[in-house]
């Protein structure tokens, strides 16, 4: 029976990276909201959790522990261990954090030991290189598909839209397509077998047009094709800042936690850039992004983890086309996270990289080593010897050993999935929601429910049950008769919809999106709410100390102070708009209407000639702008003259976007009565963390 459950493991070991390999570039599941990346991290955990149960099965039935010390093993372990400090003492909310990028890396590192622990042949490498020849083909073929006009309509709807890629994105793939264009044309070259160097070379044509294809896409597109980089300047300014304290520069600000140093951190310089109003969940690079959210330590490991091999191999004189192969795509690799923030792909491909550059160096040199440990020694070989046989040794006190790897490797498996199948379930659930929002309210919002019942701990999920109970609570109001119990429905969905609210900030006090979000909702209810005015100001306060060179948060605080006819404070707030942004028309445009409720005409016509200069000569917003300046000025004139100032000056009454005069937002008409545990918790000023740069005025 021992022998039977080795083998089977052992042949699960050695299909699985391959199998894996060839899947996750291709893989997305239609039923979640995010279709690719979150889909594929769960197939990488799946194939983990079965990678840790079938090597913890060899360890049983070979009674030791072994492990295979390759040079990126260590710095990979020191990797992880780094994610996983740093999401329990950095995060504000470690569950996310723990179940985000540090489950990925923790997950890539258990493929990774458990393959080069396992394998020793020639047969895996070259199984796993052709798996990302046909994997990446594949994605070539289906990107070309999809850019021309001729899309089978047999194909799902999803794969008719130009942008489409199971690889998430056209970034991810241009990137692991130029990594594998230099690989391919040199094993085509290398290749003894003409059928093989056919097709290598077919498949580096398509892969060369593929990246053409997407390099003209790119830009040739009038706006960010997909995602927008945040400019590398910022990227390091973010990093230096984190160095200011000694927590934050060994360990960082936690994965998952970029955002709360962007908004804290970020240049006021941006504002004059095309990206002035883009909150960034990443860095600009890889290289940046893991020093800004796990420090030094985790930059230190990530680094050593991609060179240690890669200065391996470069003492072996001599090397397999297939070691040479895997080298091309690890420098690739490190090229490719140097230039680009990575999704789900880039970051499993570079892993791939490592793990097969380790297998090279495993079967070629004695730069890898297999440790086998028992109770009674531990044995060192080199890693081209045979250790494939079961142990003889049945010494009782092994059994010992046994318990001591296998039981922690299970208990791993089980609290990880016990939380991730319901954080699962829970996503599942939003898609329902999503997709029946417009349908089905109710079944939505009882999907809702459903999906912060099980995963609680994401606050995404108590915002979108909010904001639902919201609309609902509006949907109720808006009838022309109500009656008693619509009141009271009315005011338990407001008062539901701020609980939940605020339970977002409470899960995650440090994302300014959930006090934007609560102020949001105590916006809309101040003209019908005893209390929401000061809450809605207190928590766009908030806001802005975790965004404070954001100009969007003083445009809508100083919003809620002309609705409150406090126009002194309204232009003081909306004066710090236009410091922060003074290119922006809605902040000018803001500040005129503000003036001119406020009896100054000079300041307006100011104002509103500073609109004209900045808008789009052929813009509809132009057109109205020079109108009501022309008015402006007529009336200037008139008062001159007549030596009288008219008690109130026109207030601009734009209808479009771009010129916005800030009103209340559409409320429910039946007061509603909020209890105090309704009041938002702001949190009590502590020294921080990370320095808050000081607001600067645009050049």
């Amino acid at each position: 029976m021992r022998q039977v459950l080795d083998k089977i493991a052992t042949l699960f070991l050695r299909f699985a990276f391959p199998v894996t390999v060839f899947l996750v570039p291709l893989f997305f599941l239609p039923f979640t909201p995010d279709f690719f990346d979150y889909n594929k991290n769960y197939l990488i955990f799946v194939i983990a959790s079965l990678c840790l149960l079938a090597w913890t099965i060899r360890l049983i039935t070979r009674r030791k522990f072994q492990i295979t010390i390759t040079p990126s093993t260590i710095p990979l372990l020191g990797l992880t261990l780094v994610y996983v400090a740093s999401s329990l003492f950095q995060s504000p909310n470690p569950n996310l954090s723990l179940f985000g990028k540090t489950a990925l890396v923790t997950a890539l590192t258990i493929i990774f030991i458990s393959t080069t622990s396992s394998q020793k042949n020639q047969t895996i490498v070259k199984s796993t290189i052709t798996a990302i020849l046909s994997s990446v083909f594949i994605l070539n073929l289906l990107s070309l598909i999809s850019t021309i006009d001729i899309t089978p309509g047999f194909l799902p709807d999803l794969m008719q839209d130009k942008t489409f890629t199971p690889a998430s994105n056209p970034y991810q793939l241009l990137s692991i397509s130029l990594i594998l264009l230099p690989a391919t044309v040199y094993l085509a070259i290398k290749s003894q077998s003409v059928f093989g160097k056919i097709a290598l070379f077919f498949i580096a044509s398509v892969n060369l047009v593929t990246t053409i294809s997407l390099i003209n896409s790119l830009l040739t597109a009038t706006t960010p094709y997909i995602w927008p980089f945040l400019p590398l300047s910022a990227g390091w300014s973010i990093m230096i800042d984190i160095f200011k304290t000694a927590r934050t520069a060994l360990l960082g600000i936690s994965p998952e936690n970029f955002l709360t140093a962007f908004t804290r951190l970020r240049p006021a310089y941006l504002n004059s850039t095309s990206v002035w109003n883009v909150r960034f969940t990443s860095s600009t690079d890889e290289l940046l992004n893991v020093v800004t959210t796990t420090g030094i330590l985790g930059g230190f490991f990530w680094i050593s983890s991609l060179l240690n091999p890669i200065l391996a191999s470069s003492k072996i004189k001599t090397r397999t086309p297939q070691h040479t192969f895997t080298l091309f795509l690890l420098i690739g690799s490190i090229l490719a996270n140097l230039l680009v923030p990575t999704g789900t792909v880039l970051t499993f491909f570079t892993f791939t990289a490592i793990t097969l550059v380790a297998l090279n160096l495993k079967l070629d040199s004695d730069k890898a080593k297999d440790f086998s440990l028992n109770l009674l020694a531990v044995s060192t070989t080199k890693s081209n010897q045979d250790s494939d046989s079961l142990p003889q040794d049945k010494h009782p006190l092994n059994q010992v050993l046994i318990f001591v790897f296998t039981i922690p490797s299970i208990a791993l498996i089980v609290a990880f999935w016990l939380f991730a199948g319901k954080a699962y379930a829970a996503s599942l659930a939003t898609y329902q929601a999503i997709a029946k929002y417009n349908t089905n309210a109710i079944e939505s919002y009882n999907q809702q429910i459903k999906a912060y019942t099980l995963n609680p701990h994401n606050p995404i999920y108590r915002l979108n049950f909010a904001q639902t109970s919201f609309v609902l609570a509006n949907n109720i109001a808006s009838n022309k008769d109500l009656t008693d119990q619509d009141k009271s429905n009315i005011s338990q969905l407001v008062q539901q919809a701020i609980r939940e609210a605020k339970n977002a900030t409470t899960l995650n006090p440090q994302d300014v999106t959930n006090w934007e979000s609560l102020a949001s909702l105590y916006h809309q209810l101040f003209n019908f709410a005893q209390g929401a005015t000061d809450w809605a100001i207190a928590s766009y306060n908030q806001a802005i100390i975790l965004d404070p060179t954001n100009p969007l948060l003083r445009l809508d605080l100083g919003g809620i102070y002309y609705a409150l006819q406090d126009y002194d404070q309204a232009i003081k707030i909306f004066g710090q708009a236009i410091d922060l942004k003074s290119d922006w028309p809605n902040s000018h445009y803001n500040l005129a209407a503000a003036y001119s409720a406020n009896n100054n005409l000079k300041k307006t016509l100011e104002e509103m000639r500073i609109v004209v200069q900045l808008l789009d000569p052929n813009s509809a917003d132009y057109q109205k702008a020079q109108n009501e300046l022309s008015e402006l000025e007529k009336l200037v004139q008139t008062s001159s003259q007549s030596s009288t100032t008219p008690e109130t000056a026109p207030t601009p009454t734009p209808e479009n976007i771009e010129l916005v005069t800030p009103t209340p937002l559409v409320s429910p008409a039946a007061p509603i009565d909020l209890p105090e545990e309704t009041a938002p918790n702001i949190p009590s000023p502590t020294p921080t963390t990370m320095t808050t740069p000081t607001p600067t005025a645009t050049p």
